[in-house]
């Protein structure tokens, strides 16, 4: 993710319809350089792979969160707090 949407990515996730939340993440993940686009799509679908191996590797989505969460959405500034 670009690091000038950041606010834009964790507002999207905020909002209480998950109607309303899902539309906005959509538009704003298409709206990423095509080349972050796409890099998203492709771990995606990896992680995807890996969540449904979870009874073998342990990996649920909620573990995957942890773990890449920090590394594909962060603040400018690389503050660990804020994220």
């Amino acid at each position: 993710f670009v690091t000038d949407k950041y606010a834009d990515f964790i507002d999207a996730n905020r909002k209480e319809d998950p109607v309303e939340r899902l539309k906005t993440l959509k538009r704003l993940i298409h709206d990423l350089p095509e080349h972050h686009y796409e890099t998203l799509k492709f771990l995606s679908a990896h992680l995807k792979t890996v969540a449904e191996n979870s009874e073998k590797n342990k990996m649920e989505p909620r573990n995957l969160a942890i773990v890449f969460g920090p590394t594909l959405v962060r603040t400018s500034d690389d503050n660990m707090t804020h994220m």
